[in-house]
């Protein structure tokens, strides 16, 4: 079999959602100090103290809207509770309620979002405080093809997509989706007792791939051993040594001794 064949035979497919990821720009860490806004499916709370007829519980509908006394439906998706309790403020002062004392606060948040290589992806409940650590955990932790080191989440940021890297303490807002992509993987094949396709990790070398797949075989012509490299778009055959550095998708190829 070449090595082209190789190759494709041990291929699987990315991720989904590399058709999002291609259309978000990439952007700074994110700050864990963002002020949380109200959207769509969030429920909040909000009372006028001294004013039993204004306490009101509502989620916000898909418009970004609830329904409050007096004032019929009013847009709040946007807002922090504190914009929201000081817009209430501004218009109940103005001629419905005297000296108005409003507190709003968030009853239940909308849902957060884990895709990829995790053991339960999907939608669950946000909680405040929520790191990405914990997220991965409610989703059930990751699967072994996961890249452990290499998580990014997808937000809205201002309208826009962005994907954004995050580490494992990193907070997670309402609407975000943690994206656990694949794992990046090497190949090895020949005189080796478990040729396969491998999960990288950085700083491997040629004796650690070895090593990783049992070792050679009795057969192997382990001082003919080359790295099958795409470089430039083109396929080079690098002869090396044990200590020499193996790279995501090379395949390490240990040839049979003449003897």
């Amino acid at each position: 079999m070449n090595t082209r064949s190789l190759r494709l035979k041990w291929c699987l497919l990315s991720v989904f959602l590399t058709c999002l990821m291609s259309t978000a720009g990439v952007a700074s860490p994110i700050s864990s100090h963002q002020s949380y806004r109200l959207g769509v499916n969030d429920v909040v709370r909000i009372q006028v103290y001294g004013e039993e007829d204004l306490t009101v519980e509502s989620k916000v509908d898909g418009d970004g809207n609830i329904n409050f006394p007096l004032l019929g439906m009013i847009s709040i998706a946007g807002k922090t509770s504190l914009e929201l309790q000081e817009y209430l403020t501004t218009r109940l002062a103005g001629g419905y309620v005297r000296s108005p004392k409003v507190t709003a606060s968030i009853l239940k948040y909308r849902n957060f979002y884990v895709s990829g290589e995790v053991k339960s992806p999907g939608g669950y409940p946000y909680e405040e405080g929520l790191s990405v650590q914990k997220a991965l955990t409610i989703a059930g932790g990751m699967t072994e093809k996961a890249e452990k080191h290499d998580l990014n989440i997808l937000r809205s940021v201002n309208g826009n997509p962005q994907i954004l890297p995050v580490k494992a303490d990193t907070v997670v807002l309402p609407d975000d989706t943690i994206v656990v992509a694949e794992g990046k993987r090497f190949y090895v094949s020949g005189e080796v007792k478990t040729p396969g396709r491998y999960l990288y990790e950085k700083g491997l070398t040629v004796h650690k791939a070895i090593t990783m797949v049992g070792g050679f075989t009795d057969k192997a012509a382990v001082g003919r051993t080359k790295i099958l490299r795409i470089v430039d778009g083109e396929e080079q055959s690098l002869r090396v040594t044990l200590d020499a550095q193996v790279l995501p998708e090379d395949i390490v190829v240990v040839p049979r001794s003449f003897f």
